[in-house]
């Protein structure tokens, strides 16, 4: 920010205080116009060295100036000069509470991450940003039939605290999953988690602290690449490719870094739809062993291969090392948040107490349920029924984009997941882009927020398994609208004459 009024000269054994004094000073220069409606004021830090002021006298400063209604705040972006005057109220407000709070500034993929979960529903929006199942092929029906037989059989015990790793029936049902898959010999490495989501954050908290460097497929999940960076740890991405992670890419990062985790999905990756061939599996799995780092495997679009059997997990070749993620949310229902982790030795009881803190444990009745639907075989039933679905919209999506925009971009087909990676042939502005498909009704993960680094070419996700074919088609027919557009106002810009 430019500071535009003076703060300098304040008189510190004044009657006045120093806070009425600043308070003055910004009221003056909004009033006369220096400060202009909108405008940015400087984080409260800031603004406490420049005048050599405490923190809290900063903040009581801007709380001051929201009270007269000059200035409104919102957290993540910072406090701005009011655009219109407030209407009278008895309500004292909530802004406060900005001024009281820790500063958090709000990345870009917390940004995104959080307008994608509330794209959809939205009348007149079309969002290819969200990669979560239909609810056209919920079981409702069948996991309603086991709720009831749950109560009848259970009672009260299906309302019952458990301990923080699950209830065993789950957890037993899961591992019988887990020696024929390859995740999991026994109930004991298991943990339940409220999602994958959990089970990741709950994993990069037990591993990584402030200056630990932690490596991360690019692109990858956003919830991942955040709940990594949350840690404090520095976080440093490897490319995706035609055979999934590359692995040469992480040896010559382990050669210059001390690495301690690497995190990746290796089946089905979210958002290329790519799995890790089988030479790179026993590589990295060898690689852990030799280096002794933790590999966190993200498994949850897994079992969404569109073209049979996915690949072996990793944690199958290196147990000790690696910490296995899966939920039920994205091929069952998101709602349900039944998740878990696989892992052992001390690593495994560190989650169980971040588990313990966290929540105590996940949703009893929900795990009674997955627990029988699983053991009745629901699961593997429904994975035949569904597949179908969402192959027929990934073949949608690939057409819409052949039909709407030929030559203009990258994507190979997707092997399994809902979701396909999109490379612009041709640059441009990312967040523009964003910006003008919202406008014209259609909703995008733009690739800025997936990757751990600024990238030259434009890249998107987009997702397909909510969104009817016409749809997918009118959606990318939008989407194709907006870029045209954006191109236009660029060209535009670059021709304008210098003023």
């Amino acid at each position: 920010m430019s500071y535009k009024i003076d703060l300098s000269e304040l008189k510190r054994d004044a009657a006045v205080s120093l806070t009425q004094q600043l308070v003055e000073r910004f009221t003056t220069a909004i009033d006369a116009g220096e400060l202009e409606p909108g405008e940015k004021l400087p984080p409260t830090r800031e603004l406490a060295e420049l005048v050599g002021v405490n923190h809290l006298t900063a903040a009581r400063v801007y709380r001051k100036l929201a009270e007269l209604g000059y200035v409104t705040a919102s957290v993540g972006r910072g406090t701005f000069v009011r655009a219109l005057a407030p209407a009278r109220s008895e309500d004292e407000g909530d802004e406060w509470q900005v001024y009281a709070l820790p500063e958090h500034e709000l990345t870009y993929p917390e940004r995104v991450l959080a307008e994608v979960m509330s794209s959809t529903g939205q009348p007149d929006l079309i969002s290819l940003a969200v990669g979560w199942p239909s609810p056209h092929l919920y079981p409702t029906d069948e996991l309603a039939r086991i709720t009831a037989e749950v109560f009848a059989e259970e009672g009260g015990e299906a309302l019952s605290y458990l301990p923080a790793e699950g209830l065993y029936a789950f957890r037993e049902q899961l591992a019988i999953r887990g020696r024929h898959a390859g995740f999991a010999e026994d109930p004991d490495e298991i943990i339940v988690t409220s999602g994958a989501k959990q089970g990741i954050s709950l994993a990069a908290r037990a591993t990584l602290e402030p200056g630990d460097v932690a490596v991360i497929e690019s692109p990858t999940f956003a919830g991942m690449l955040d709940s990594l960076r949350q840690t404090g740890a520095r976080v440093i991405g490897v490319p995706v490719d035609q055979d999934g992670f590359d692995v040469d890419g992480l040896e010559r990062l382990l050669a210059r870094h001390e690495v301690k985790l690497v995190a990746l999905q290796t089946a089905c990756q979210n958002p290329t739809g790519r799995d890790l061939s089988e030479e790179r599996r026993v590589r990295l799995a060898s690689l852990a062993r030799e280096r002794n780092f933790f590999v966190l495997e993200d498994r949850v679009y897994a079992d969404a291969s569109f073209e049979g059997e996915p690949v072996r997990p990793l944690r199958e070749l290196a147990p000790a090392h690696v910490i296995y993620v899966n939920s039920l949310s994205k091929l069952v229902g998101g709602g349900l948040r039944s998740g878990w982790v696989a892992a052992r030795g001390p690593v495994r009881e560190r989650i169980a107490t971040l588990k313990l803190e966290s929540d105590f444990h996940s949703a009893t009745l929900i795990q009674h349920i997955a627990a029988r639907w699983l053991a009745a075989g629901g699961y593997d039933r429904h994975l035949e029924h569904t597949q179908p679905f969402y192959r027929e919209r990934r073949d949608a999506l690939l057409a819409a984009l052949e039909r709407h925009m030929p030559g203009e971009y990258q994507a190979d087909a997707p092997r399994g997941g809902h979701h396909l990676w999109v490379t612009l042939n041709r640059s441009l502005d990312e967040r523009a882009l964003y910006s003008e498909a919202a406008r014209h009704g259609v909703a995008f993960t733009p690739g800025d927020a997936v990757t751990p680094e600024r990238r030259s070419q434009t890249s998107l996700r987009l997702s397909f398994s909510l969104v009817e074919p016409p749809e997918l088609d009118e959606g990318v027919r939008r989407l194709a609208r907006a870029m045209r557009e954006v191109r236009r106002r660029s060209r535009h810009a670059v021709a304008a004459p210098m003023s």
